[in-house]
């Protein structure tokens, strides 16, 4: 495990104002999504600096943690640690109608999109192996696999109705009943047959409901309203019973007659409104949705083209915008690459190839926020490469037969057999944006380059450096950080320092200062000298695990503490003995302020003894 979610999720609730100040917490593919009652006091520099969080985005009455691949992770480890009430699901302050809206459809599609992409990836293996002749489409193992590949889009009222529920807190088994009789056989075989039906007079439009978004939405936020009026109205000794039949009494002919119909034209309204741009010049609409996907993503309003997406697919039997929306994508990857190829700095290095790599299988978020938005002139070049790759998927009409998020795992999604030019314009587009934006970064550059030049040159002006010293706080034998079998720490991503496998269970303050983070378990302390140095002391690897057995705090939370003061004993037996190495981490947290943090111990150390040397 790369980092430890624990440690992340305590300093997040911590730094976000506490469990008393999270109104709710949900999550999607990369970002963790709080509603807060006051945001107005939060350090977003510090936030953004917890190890594990690669940014912070604040749209949307929410205030979001880009995590990354391991968002769920950290999603389990801050539900630990915050209650959340019903009815906190609504941000504290007004938001805007378009923020509002985005926040709804972002709430229902997040927690089930990588379940709906999967189904969508296998339909494309399926094709691409019977184009292949290795499979048949007569063959029974065809036939269950296929129809398992349709299960998610066939059956998509009923998933939106189980995160719809939560989001207008509905019953949620009242919102899959309602959904699935949308999608029951009995309803289905009389739309098939062409019956005619009216209920209470009122002729109903037989209308199929299998793969709709906007319907199931619309009924489901109108049952909250029904469900809370006989919640009030009815007495508590029959309410459980009959506010449920009531509401599905009353909803599922309600959808039938008005829901379904108003959700069908305003879904299929604004499918046409982009089908018909896209019919004008699909190289035009290449280049604008290839040139500002990734900045809608930025501003968290990317998830407003998600119901068209899935409109298309259920109306058109394909998608276009998909098509085009991979050159943004992959643009954004090898502008990250580029960054990688020109920086001479190590850590710049070892930031931007990892998030080239995520970028490549769909997760930009690394890419965006850790790299290419932070210097500028990367994120640009990643634009102008979409935008070029987005007018090329265009040209060549590329289509996506299934749901899916742009990545090298979901290429079989854009292949059906008697369409390869559009796949192989589609495949050209996404290396051309790739390629062009790794080349344009790496000819542009950015600020650090030129700062890294300007440094190396010989100094015209004498300029003086401080140095701090920071003894040991423990004794041991000194290791190299990069030695730690812990990448988290070894990777120097927490920042630069020293590791110590200790001789003896005692943690000495290395420094005058204050005590800046304490975890309940006692295996980490987080300290601030008087200087402006923040050093985080972790005793063994994974230690979390014990739960603070053999641990012992000598101090609390926001202590002031003298440099030799005794912080915390341990047990290295007890360590040991719950099968954990002892290898204590002594890191500069905030490494990135000063330039240069050394070790100055090369062997064993006693506690005292000068261990980090920092340059200011």
């Amino acid at each position: 495990m790369a980092i430890d979610y624990s440690i992340t999720a305590k300093a997040l609730v911590k730094e976000l104002g506490g469990n008393e100040n999270i109104r709710n917490v949900t999550h999607c593919a990369t970002r963790l999504r709080f509603i807060l009652k006051d945001a107005k006091n939060i350090n977003t520099d510090t936030v953004r600096k917890i190890p594990g969080v690669i940014t912070t985005v604040e749209a949307g009455g929410q205030y979001q943690v880009v995590i990354g691949n391991h968002v769920q992770d950290a999603y389990k480890e801050v539900i630990k640690l915050v209650t959340i009430e019903e009815g906190n699901s609504e941000p504290a302050q007004k938001v805007g109608v378009v923020s509002r809206i985005i926040d709804v459809i972002s709430s229902i599609f997040a927690p089930f999109l990588y379940t709906l992409a999967a189904c969508g990836i296998l339909q494309g293996i399926l094709g691409v192996l019977v184009a292949m002749n290795v499979m048949d489409t007569s063959w029974g193992t065809y036939k269950i696999l296929n129809f398992i590949s349709w299960t998610a889009f066939t059956f998509l009222p009923v998933l939106i109705a189980v995160t719809a529920s939560k989001k207008f807190k509905v019953n949620e088994f009242i919102g899959i009943v309602i959904a699935c009789a949308l999608v029951s056989p009995d309803y289905i075989a009389m739309v098939n047959a062409g019956e005619s039906l009216t209920f209470l007079g009122i002729k109903v439009q037989m209308l199929s409901y299998t793969s709709t978004v906007i319907p199931i939405i619309l009924a489901i936020w109108i049952a909250s309203y029904v469900q809370r009026f006989f919640d009030k109205k009815l007495p508590i000794v029959i309410r459980n019973l009959f506010t449920p039949m009531f509401t599905i009494a009353i909803m599922v002919p309600l959808t039938l007659l008005v829901c379904g119909p108003l959700g069908n034209m305003v879904g299929g309204a604004i499918g046409d409104v982009y089908n018909s741009l896209y019919d004008l010049s699909p190289i035009v609409a290449g280049v604008v949705v290839g040139g500002l996907w990734e900045v809608m993503v930025i501003f968290g309003v990317h998830w407003g083209i998600t119901p068209v997406t899935v409109g298309n697919y259920a109306s058109l039997g394909y998608d276009t915008f998909t098509g085009i929306q991979g050159s943004a994508v992959f643009s954004q990857a090898g502008a990250a690459l580029g960054v990688f190829f020109r920086t001479k700095d190590k850590e710049l290095k070892q930031v931007s190839l990892p998030a080239a790599i995520t970028g490549l299988f769909g997760i930009t978020e690394p890419a965006i926020y850790g790299v290419n938005l932070r210097l500028k002139t990367p994120m640009i070049c990643g634009c102008i490469a979409g935008a070029v790759g987005g007018g090329i998927a265009g040209a060549f009409h590329a289509y996506s037969w299934s749901y899916n998020m742009p990545g090298i795992a979901t290429l079989p999604a854009y292949f059906k057999e008697g369409y390869m030019s559009n796949f192989l314009g589609y495949v050209i587009s996404i290396i051309i944006s790739f390629v062009l934006a790794m080349v344009l970064t790496m000819i542009v550059g950015f600020k650090e380059d030129k700062e890294e030049v300007k440094t190396s040159q010989p100094a015209e002006v004498s300029v003086t450096t401080k140095k701090m010293r920071i003894s040991s706080p423990l004794s041991g034998k000194v290791i190299a950080l990069t030695d730690v079998s812990d990448d988290a720490f070894s990777s120097e991503a927490m920042g630069k320092g020293a590791a110590i496998i200790p001789n003896e269970g005692k943690v000495y303050a290395p420094f005058d200062g204050t005590v800046a983070a304490l975890f309940p378990t006692g295996h980490a302390i987080g300290l601030m000298s008087d200087s402006g140095e923040e050093l985080l002391i972790h005793i063994g690897i994974d230690t979390v695990g014990m739960g603070g057995k053999g641990f012992e705090v000598h101090v609390t939370q926001n202590d002031r503490v003298k440099k030799g003061q005794l912080l915390i004993t341990f047990s290295l037996e007890e360590i040991q003995k719950a099968g954990f190495e002892t290898t204590t981490m002594v890191i500069v947290s905030n490494t990135e302020e000063f330039k240069s943090v050394e070790s100055l111990a090369v062997s064993n150390v006693v506690q005292g003894q000068e261990l980090l040397e920092i340059q200011k």
